[in-house]
């Protein structure tokens, strides 16, 4: 039997060899895709936390907080061009009365166009956009300074004061970043029982955010603001698949070309 008689029963191996490796890579290239774009989007992140953990106070006085806010912005330099959250304390001690807008968001030559809105008892839902200029901040700095008072009769308790259901996003994008709340707490009269705020995050809206106290992360949220299912949540990819995807393309590499070097031998 000729050479050619070889190569030529070789040929449709060869046709199927290349197609296995072709549909490998794209598998993998597809995998990785998949695996790789919720990640991107998901670290944009912003942190909104106290500036001190404890606060001490007689009932009738007034008491000022400061929030901080963080971010390194997004992948591609954007900064973060708005942000809420809501400020709750436990109503048999007070309520937030005020609220300045801190220097973060209004860096450079920005300004500040700040809303209050009531979101319940002893709560108030805090909202920041930065205006007048076309980009948005990064960095570190005092978001807002709220001021809460006492009531006359508060009674001596160690209240939670919570930064919750924190909303944040990039300039020119509408997909909800990545956020922190934290908590910190005021001596009252000495001290006494523990009380916490009466608000329950989630509940400031529909498209709000649930975001528990002492800096635990957000459940994932898709571009409508809306937390998934537990149903919808099995069904994302994990970031693994990307991985085993580009493995398995490569190795189809591999393999053809081992086998199209033994078909010319």
């Amino acid at each position: 039997m000729s050479v050619s008689g070889i190569r030529d029963r070789g040929a449709p191996n060869r046709a199927v060899g290349l197609t296995i490796a072709a549909l490998a890579v794209a598998v993998g290239l597809l995998g990785a895709g998949i695996a790789v774009s919720p990640a991107v989007a998901g670290d944009a992140v912003a942190q909104f936390q106290f500036d001190e953990s404890e606060h001490e106070a007689d009932p009738g006085e007034t008491v000022t907080l400061d929030v901080r806010a963080s971010s390194d912005g997004g992948y591609a330099d954007e900064g973060v061009e708005s942000y809420s959250f809501v400020i709750a304390v436990p109503p048999e001690i007070g309520e937030p009365t005020a609220v300045e807008p801190g220097p973060w968001l209004a860096q450079g030559d920005g300004d500040v166009e700040q809303t209050v809105t009531d979101a319940g008892e002893g709560a108030i839902r805090v909202q920041h956009e930065r205006v007048g200029v076309e980009n948005g901040v990064t960095g570190d700095g005092v978001a807002a300074t709220v001021t809460i008072e006492l009531h006359e009769d508060a009674p001596a308790s160690d209240a939670a004061v919570v930064v919750a259901d924190a909303e944040a996003n990039l300039y020119g994008s509408d997909y909800r970043m990545q956020t922190f709340g934290d908590d910190t707490s005021i001596e009252v009269g000495g001290g006494g029982a523990y009380l916490e705020p009466a608000y329950e995050p989630g509940s400031a809206g529909d498209d709000s955010v649930d975001v528990v106290t002492a800096a635990e992360r957000n459940r994932s949220v898709d571009d409508g603001g809306e937390e998934g299912t537990e149903e919808e949540n099995d069904d994302d990819p994990t970031p693994g698949f990307g991985v085993v995807g580009a493995a398995v393309g490569l190795l189809g590499i591999a393999l053809w070309s081992r086998f199209a070097r033994r078909q010319s031998d």
